[in-house]
């Protein structure tokens, strides 16, 4: 149930994203909530639930944004494993330990597009365009990362069974 309710979180994180981006023509500052999922996933899922459901909704990403298959698979499998090792080394908790996240995250989600940009993509204009959306998409991350982290914290409460406890 709780995979279910990831990719459930991540099939609306694309339609924010791609709604914010059409309805008010923000494409640089629209909010880059996948990336955001994908950090918090990486903080706390394990290793194996965490990649699949990484790779899942990067394959999804790849549908939403018409690049081909496993570019943003690819991505979103290597964010996860990224911030999974952060997340490991150091605790984020807080607004001021989840904004060091913030911006490591999105540094090298960025990294991690342009890498895969030129490796994969490299005659289209996709790595000048990520350039371009380097110093936008930081500061959205920045910013959502401590707003979305405890929403999502609350989300997973809410799906964890409890053990029934007697109350005599």
């Amino acid at each position: 149930m709780r995979f279910f309710t990831l990719l459930l979180l991540g099939m609306s994180a694309l339609c924010v994203d791609l709604f914010v981006r059409e309805a008010a023509a923000l494409d640089a500052f629209s909010p880059n909530l996948l990336v955001v999922l994908l950090l918090w996933l990486g903080a706390s899922r394990d290793w194996t639930e965490g990649a699949l459901a990484a790779a899942v909704l990067g394959l999804l990403n790849d549908g939403f944004a018409g690049s081909p298959p496993g570019a943003y698979m690819l991505h979103a499998v290597l964010l996860f494993y990224v911030s999974r090792a952060l997340a490991s080394r150091v605790r984020f908790q807080g607004i001021l330990g989840r904004l060091p996240l913030g911006i490591a995250g999105a540094l090298a989600s960025l990294f991690l597009l342009a890498l895969i940009g030129r490796l994969f993509l490299g005659d289209t204009t996709f790595t000048e365009r990520v350039v371009g959306l380097l110093f936008p998409r930081l500061l959205v991350v920045l910013v959502a990362v401590p707003l979305v982290f405890p929403l999502l914290d609350r989300v997973d409460s809410l799906l964890v069974r409890r053990p029934d406890t007697d109350l005599l």
